[in-house]
């Protein structure tokens, strides 16, 4: 009989709130992980007004507890609890999906990249996401912690994996300087365009970044 796989969803939350449409996707994401033989874990960092801790001591808590994988996900976001699965069951060892800026400005994504096309495993490569909704495997997340400056947190030993940092004269966010990290690793980081969550604020932000492409890549062709 083969170990039931144990994945930690990592949801750092300020206000020790979650939205309804996150609480949703969790148990319908959790009842499909038990059909599959997969034990979710989700912990829920709140109160904690500085997002690069509460993240360190996310990464703490899956080294500490075994987690074969972490899948981090944001408690503003909807998400088909199917993309779970999927993500769990890609080699890729850093893969994940994306969702709209909060604005009826411009329709923006969280992600860094100047390449949109797929490439032959449905994924397009990029320099980084947004850790909104992220699996990263045991392989990928130890290695950011053994590379990462330890230090001390309440009695525990953790690392600082998550921070801010100014490159070139801009400052960026824990995210991107987590992405920067893996890919001086060696890790590739993917997204698939067709996982696209709903961003949720004073209302629903829909969006679709696999039509997104689509449509840049029309205007490229069509001048």
């Amino acid at each position: 009989m083969s170990e039931t796989r144990k994945v930690l969803i990592a949801t750092p939350s300020l206000d020790g709130r979650l939205d309804v449409w996150y609480a949703t996707s969790l148990v319908n994401s959790v009842r499909v992980a038990q059909a599959n033989d997969i034990f979710l874990h989700p912990v829920f960092m709140s109160y904690d007004a500085l997002i690069q801790r509460a993240r360190n001591d996310l990464f703490g808590l899956a080294v500490e507890g075994g987690y074969d994988d972490i899948v981090w996900i944001d408690s503003d976001l909807e998400w088909n609890p199917m993309w779970v699965m999927e993500l769990l069951a890609r080699p890729e060892d850093v893969v994940g999906g994306t969702y709209r800026k909060k604005t009826d400005e411009q329709e923006m994504y969280v992600v860094k990249t100047k390449n949109l096309t797929p490439e032959e495993n449905g994924l397009v490569a990029v320099e980084g996401l947004g850790m909104g909704f992220v699996k990263m495997s045991r392989k990928a997340f130890i290695d950011l912690w053994e590379n990462s400056e330890e230090y001390e947190n309440e009695g525990k030993v953790r690392r600082m994996i998550c921070n801010i940092a100014i490159v070139d004269g801009k400052l960026h966010s824990e995210d991107t300087v987590v992405f920067s990290k893996l890919k001086d690793l060696g890790y590739d980081v993917w997204l698939d365009p067709r996982m696209t969550c709903v961003h949720i604020g004073t209302k629903k932000f829909y969006g679709s970044f696999e039509q997104f492409i689509h449509r840049i890549d029309r205007k490229v062709v069509n001048g």
